[in-house]
């Protein structure tokens, strides 16, 4: 649902939303339709806030044009609002078919006064946009002053060296999506995630997977191998694990004795909506299996790839440009850094071969991302957001290639998969030839290394299902999905997911180099040769992360060697290059 509204250019506040997401569908679909009727001729990003639904939902499209065909619903948010929730009418309409669509947020035969115009509202606080215009107008001209301000001039090795960027595009879901939230798709969807997954498993143990409505044949026999996906997970009066599994016709039950668990023979964290393998011996009744072998369809152990060039590879996310928080003077001096401000030793040797910079969601901080996020913001229009990050992006010497994915806190719709960033956005860095935009999850071979890029926001619900996943090792959490070789395992969390015909949140293949962020702190590790790689961010610790307890490790850029892959990890940590 918040695709179709995201592609017409609106956003959506969280309330908006829930009182949407309660319409029925023909009056969501007359929603759109005037909305996309309107910016024919307001060609502008709305924010529909509780205010303006009620505008769009109450009065026929003449009366909201004549009110609203020039106004700026962005800067609106700046000033006073139009109204308030208590005197919530702005138009005067006699047309019986707009009493007719009114919700109950008002009464029909309540009369109520007369309130400010958008215009009048526009021309109270145009000093206040004024003042804003020059603020953003100067801050874009000290981004752009960067490169200019280096007078010291280094020899940049990677220069000469071509860029070898590769988007695996079957993976990517930019222009695919297919999906509109009906049954068909939810069914679709888990039977790509069942199949894809099951394929892998059956590889691994060079078998094939008995069917579950077909087990009552095998009736008290043993090493009967089977997979499903997980439907339930209890436990027994005894104290054994009860798992219940499904496949495309039926559904059986495991049995996992708690001594083989206490022994490690057995997992103990299996999750819902995991696919999964089990070999065991097959009841009497031919509906249940005591399972001996989990079979998960983890990545193969192996070393970690490298290559034979010796070039660099620096990863960031949650830049949050246009939050109060985002720490725009750290920003500009690892900018000042890639264009020669830096001391001779270490730092021009790991500069002058920085090749790649890859960069995994929160670009920005968006706009209406959650209740009262405008407080938040030195910068509330999301389209100056994007041109404020585009103008530290440009300040990146051309030699260097970028690859963007996105966010929860990005343009772009918020369930995942997520697509690339959306054309009119993109129309803000048309003056970068060195830059790469893909969706979230993406898969992209960067000079013969395969990188998985992933936002990271399922690793708020992994944390919570798993004791061994920890926000403070951000390694503990992508294991558990590199080992379920799903990057949301479970559907209905804290990530929302889209049900699109194909599970994009599958890992279809194993990564060299696993690329995250979302939760503010660095760190590293090795899985089975897998390099994992969490960056952290350029933003302080919010008072959401206060009272959660994260504390985030800001202005540390993580930096690879390429020829060195998982034998050292380089930081630039906020003005310094250390050996983590």
């Amino acid at each position: 649902m918040l695709e179709d509204f995201l592609n017409i250019e609106v956003l959506l506040t969280p309330e908006s939303y829930c009182r949407i997401n309660s319409m029925s569908e023909e009056d969501r679909e007359n929603l759109i339709k005037k909305l996309k009727e309107f910016k024919k001729v307001n060609d502008t990003f709305i924010l529909l806030d509780d205010f303006f639904l009620n505008i769009f939902l109450r009065y026929n499209l003449e009366d909201i044009l004549k009110r609203y065909e020039k106004c700026n619903f962005l800067k609106y948010y700046v000033g006073d609002r139009v109204a308030s929730q208590e005197n919530t009418q702005v138009l005067h309409s006699s047309s019986p078919s707009t009493k007719e669509v009114a919700d109950n947020t008002l009464s029909h035969t309540t009369e109520v006064p007369e309130v400010k115009t958008s215009t009048e509202v526009m021309e109270k606080t145009q000093d206040n946009l004024d003042k804003m215009e020059e603020e953003r107008k100067k801050r874009l001209s000290e981004i752009r002053s960067i490169r200019n301000s280096i007078n010291r001039r280094i020899n940049y090795i990677a220069k000469d060296i071509e860029s070898k960027v590769k988007v695996y595009e079957e993976w990517d879901v930019t222009g695919k999506s297919t999906c509109e939230g009906s049954i068909e798709d939810f069914i679709k969807y888990f039977r790509d995630r069942y199949n894809r997954i099951k394929s892998m498993i059956e590889r691994k143990v060079k078998r094939k997977a008995y069917p579950l409505d077909k087990l009552d044949k095998l009736k008290g026999t043993g090493d009967v191998f089977v997979v499903g996906i997980v439907s339930d997970v209890s436990t027994t009066k005894k104290g054994h694990k009860r798992v219940e599994i499904e496949d495309e016709k039926t559904s059986i039950t495991v049995i996992l004795m708690k001594d083989k668990i206490a022994r490690g023979e057995l997992p103990d964290d299996i999750l819902l909506d995991e696919v999964i393998g089990f070999t065991g011996y097959v009841s009497n009744s031919g509906d249940t299996l005591f399972a001996d072998r989990c079979i998960r369809p983890d990545i193969t152990p192996k070393a970690p790839r490298s290559i034979n060039e010796k070039i660099y590879t620096a990863f960031l996310s949650d830049i949050h440009v246009g939050s109060k928080e985002f720490l725009g003077k750290r920003f500009k001096r690892f900018i000042e850094l890639l264009n020669g401000k830096i001391s001779k030793g270490i730092e021009e040797k790991i500069v002058s071969r920085l090749k790649y910079i890859s960069i995994a969601g929160d670009l920005i901080d968006g706009v209406g991302v959650y209740p009262g996020q405008e407080e938040d913001l030195y910068e509330i229009d999301i389209m100056a957001q994007y041109a404020e990050i585009a103008a530290y992006l440009e300040e990146i010497p051309e030699h260097i290639h970028i690859i963007v994915s996105p966010g929860n806190h990005d343009a772009v719709r918020p369930a995942e998969p997520q697509p690339a960033l959306p054309k009119k956005v993109l129309k803000l860095f048309d003056s970068l030839d060195n830059i790469t935009f893909v969706a979230n999850p993406s898969y992209v071979n960067v000079h013969g290394l395969n990188f998985l890029i992933y936002h990271g926001r399922s690793f708020d619900d992994i944390v919570g299902q798993i004791p061994s996943a920890r926000y403070t090792d951000p390694p503990s959490i992508m294991r558990e999905l590199l080992k379920r070789r799903h990057l949301c395992p479970t559907y209905g969390g804290r990530c929302p997911i889209a049900p699109e015909h194909m599970d994009y949140l599958v890992i279809p293949i194993e990564p060299d180099l696993f690329h995250s962020g979302h939760i503010h702190i660095n760190g590293y590790g090795i899985y089975k040769g897998t390099v994992m790689v969490n960056s952290g961010t350029f933003q302080e610790q919010t008072e959401f992360q206060k009272k959660m307890g994260i504390h985030p490790t800001p202005g540390r850029v993580p930096i690879l060697d390429m020829s060195r892959m998982g034998d050292v990890y380089i930081e630039w940590n906020n003005g310094k290059i250390t050996i983590v």
